[in-house]
């Protein structure tokens, strides 16, 4: 028993730690294959052996290759040993061994390139068992000898549909092991004969690209021959492979060849030069785009998103303003994606000139990509003649003016005409106020007092969005402005308060006698009692709305309320109001929110919880709320 406790020890070590192990170490890992040891053991010990076994571990790996849980590991160990024995070993299984197991060790000499194997494994490849004969093929494109692929060929007569793509696949792959070996004129012809129309297509074009690696000087010629053949796939791989394959020189190659090669093609050809990266080809991009078809100019645009520089700029902004949305898009997409400092400076440099359409393309692209010229020329371009200018500087200003454009944006709030412009100008201001805080708001309310209502509201509105103290006195001072529709959009801002400062005022319309003040007063207390953080003053608050409460829709606002504030003060409330005809409905739906959050807490709260699910179930009229307060009590049980 010590005995083989230490055995285990050691084989974990040599796994875990991966240290160099002597002959007396492998004879124990040995021992624990040969022993009764369990197939944790068996298999730790074949990994192990996998790092340093030598030709006498081969005859204990061997005996596991008929065994369907080892053989795996066994071939795992034996794959990468230099020791000509475990070929010799895999060889003999072959024919002892069957079905999965005889594909296992048909892979594992492939794994091996075991030519010796080759006789071995060229009847194989005409095995009924589709996965034998696969893995055969699989072997004898890995060994890659001439024999090998004389055994593959062979097989090719008669061949259709899997068993030809799988022929085809194996032949692609002594290809790749021919390349590896040296071997690159052998390599061609075999790539050469995987060509031809009675090859499944992914065998054809696994092949051309073979040739590519296989002969890398002559990768240009035979690209541009694809290219032109007009044979959509493999036109389209000749173009990845332009970007893929190296070679000095080879990119102005493919640029000289551009004009001559049909529409498809050079749009295709374009595609692959922006993936070379190789801005060598800059000037037959240009080119295309100035003389090339409609295709070949939208592939010139998109390359110049990788090779282009800022002397492009001035043809992709009169792209801006063509009559094309397509090229307009893309040349927008272009300019939005170019790198580096000199590309904000050259569409900085084409604003001024620009007409409308392009003018507002450019100051989008350059407000998108952060351009620290973007604000300025949206400031200059707010007293702009078009319409659709002014828009778009107002945009800018928005997304990223300062203290420095907050005159500018309230000018031009004062100054723009009732409508789509004036909203603008009203959501620039109120971006830029919040960006900078409360320190935004004296020229802002310093212009409160302007005799129009309309202008009067928006700077409330704007104030609004702040949220700052001073923003909450100025909309309680216009609720007494003498204009109605501003102390009605005061008190709508109120309803909609956002912090804390703002219950008082609000519990005092929620309590007062005017009406039509009272219910907004008390909606909004009601929605911003629930951003107290703290649930216990949140429960008072709340049962100080109950007090103010007068009609049901209002109950109803509330009771959703407490479904929100998990506390059990919340269940005292609700289950009352089970009895309420007007209201049982929202209470019960309330009870069905707060139960899994309330069983949450601790177990008294869980029992409270399932009493309350279980008193909706009692008494809801609804057999929906039934079924849902059903769920909900299973949830928490």
């Amino acid at each position: 028993m010590f005995r083989k406790v230490v055995c285990r020890m050691l084989v974990t070590a040599l796994v875990c730690l991966a240290v160099p192990a002597f002959a007396a170490d492998e004879a124990e890992l040995i021992n624990t294959l040969t022993g009764d040891a369990d197939w944790a053991a068996k298999q730790a010990a074949c990994r192990a052996l996998r790092q340093i076994g030598t030709a006498a571990s081969v005859p204990a790996l061997a005996a596991l290759l008929p065994d369907p849980a080892l053989s795996g590991l066994a071939r795992y160990a034996l794959e990468p040993m230099p020791a000509p024995e475990a070929g010799a070993a895999l060889r003999a299984a072959l024919g002892t061994v069957e079905g999965a197991l005889k594909a296992g060790v048909a892979t594992s000499l492939g794994v091996r390139r075991d030519a010796e194997a080759v006789s071995l494994l060229a009847p194989l490849t005409g095995d009924p068992d589709a996965v034998i004969s696969g893995a055969a093929a699989g072997a004898l494109g890995r060994i890659a000898s001439a024999e090998a692929v004389d055994a593959l060929m062979s097989r090719k007569a008669g061949a259709s549909g899997d068993t030809l793509a799988v022929l085809g696949e194996a032949l692609s792959c002594a290809g790749q092991e021919m390349v590896k070996d040296g071997k690159g004129g052998d390599a061609v012809k075999l790539y050469e004969s995987l060509l031809g129309a009675d090859w499944p297509m992914h065998v054809r074009l696994g092949a051309f690209r073979g040739l590519a690696a296989a002969q890398p000087k002559e990768a240009p010629k035979r690209l541009m021959d694809a290219l032109e053949m007009g044979e959509p796939l493999f036109r389209d791989l000749a173009a990845q492979l332009v970007a893929e394959t190296p070679g000095d020189g080879a990119t102005a190659q493919y640029a000289d060849m551009l004009p001559k090669l049909p529409p498809e093609a050079q749009a295709a050809l374009l595609r692959g030069l922006a993936g070379r990266k190789d801005t060598a080809a800059h000037p037959a991009v240009v080119r295309a785009l100035e003389q090339g078809e409609l295709p070949v100019k939208l592939a010139a645009v998109r390359a110049l998103s990788v090779l282009g520089n800022a002397s492009d700029v001035p043809r992709l902004t009169a792209l801006l303003g063509g009559d094309n949305a397509e090229l307009a898009a893309s040349a927008t997409a272009c300019l939005a994606s170019m790198p580096g400092d000199e590309i904000d400076a050259a569409m900085a440099e084409a604003v001024p000139a620009a007409q409308p359409k392009p003018r507002v393309a450019l100051l989008e692209v350059l407000s998108g990509r952060a351009a620290p010229q973007a604000v300025s020329l949206a400031v200059a371009d707010l007293k702009h003649d078009d319409p659709g200018v002014r828009l778009a500087a107002l945009d800018v200003i928005a997304q990223h003016g300062g203290m420095d454009q907050l005159a500018s944006c309230l000018d031009t709030l004062f100054a723009a005409p009732e409508g789509r412009e004036r909203g603008a100008a009203e959501r620039a201001l109120g971006a830029v106020c919040v960006r900078l805080g409360a320190d935004a708001l004296p020229p802002v309310l310093d212009r409160s007092a302007d005799p129009r209502p309309e202008m009067r509201m928006a700077l409330l509105r704007v104030a609004a969005q702040v949220a700052a103290p001073v923003s909450l006195e100025t909309v309680l001072a216009a609720l007494n402005d003498a204009d109605g529709t501003v102390a009605a959009e005061a008190l709508r801002l109120l309803s909609d308060w956002t912090t804390l400062d703002a219950l008082p005022p609000l519990r005092a319309l929620a309590s007062g006698d005017d009406a039509s003040r009272q219910v907004l007063g008390l909606r909004g207390f009601i929605r911003l009692a629930q951003t107290e953080a703290d649930l216990e003053k949140r429960a008072v608050l709340l049962d100080e709305a109950a007090g103010m409460v007068r009609r049901a829709d209002e109950m109803k606002l509330l009771l959703a309320a407490w479904g929100k504030t998990p506390i059990l003060r919340s269940v005292d409330f609700l289950l009352p109001r089970l009895d309420e005809a007007e209201v049982a409905a929202e209470a019960a739906v309330a009870v069905i929110a707060l139960a899994p959050e309330l069983a949450k807490i601790n177990r008294d709260s869980r029992v409270r919880a399932r009493e309350a699910l279980a008193a909706v179930i009692e008494k809801s009229g609804s057999e929906a709320i039934r079924e849902r307060a059903g769920k909900a009590l299973e949830a928490v049980n």
